[in-house]
This record gives C-alpha cells, structure tokens and sequence, in this order.
C-alpha cells in the first residue's frame, strides 16, 4: 500500500499522449480580447469604484451625520449641498474621460479585434 502523502504519478498510458501537458507549459500570448478586456480592467473599474464609493460616503454622511453636513460654509452652501455639487462634478469629469478614453484607447483597440474577426474577401 502507497503512502497518501507520496507524489501523484501519472498512469502509463497518459505518458507521450497527446493530452500530457509539459510541467511548466508556457502561457499563450494574449489575444486583441484580452488584451481589450485588460485594458479596460485595468483603467476604468478603479475610476468607477471611487465615483461610486464617494457617492456612498455621501448618502453615509447624510443619512448619519446630519449636523456636520448643516454646517454652513458660505452663505446658503452648507457641507451637504457642497459635496453633493462636487459629486456632480466629478461625475461629469468621469464621463467626460471615459469618453477620451474609448476614443483614443479602446476604440483602436476595438477596431484591430475587429478587423481580426472579419472574414477577408467577402463575395458579393
């Protein structure tokens, strides 16, 4: 009887197949869709995360400390109303970039998928 803790072995007749897989097998390059995927990852979810996260803080505030968000600031702008306009703000500016954005990054991006996926020579 083998030891549970004796390395697995492969059966015999996986051996030369072709469905043994090389230990360290390297990654295949990303594909246009990954790689639009990433891109859009990597730049837009940390932008969205913190337009929405100040929107929470916002309605926290709010809804928790109604005194600090009555404090007057100058003349009829209070804390309140001030933070709500900077959200405004903000999201404008977020949109404004994201637009910007999808156009001078994405869209290419988008574009050489695109073209990739096109069959080439189309009869008509």
């Amino acid at each position: 009887m083998t030891s549970p803790f004796e390395p697995f072995e492969r059966p015999r007749s996986y051996v030369g197949s072709p469905y043994a897989h090389p230990p360290y097998a390297e990654p295949d390059p990303p594909t246009g869709v990954e790689r639009l995927r990433a891109e859009r990852r990597s730049r837009v979810l940390p932008v969205a995360a913190a337009v929405v996260g100040f929107y929470l803080l916002n309605a926290l505030l709010a809804n928790v400390a109604g005194g600090l968000m009555a404090v007057r600031l100058v003349g009829h702008l209070n804390l309140g109303l001030a933070l709500a306009l900077l959200q405004c703000a903000t999201t404008l500016l977020v949109c404004r970039w994201y637009a910007r954005y999808a156009r001078t990054t994405l869209d290419p991006l988008a574009e050489s998928v695109r073209a990739g996926l096109e069959p080439r020579g189309r009869l008509r």
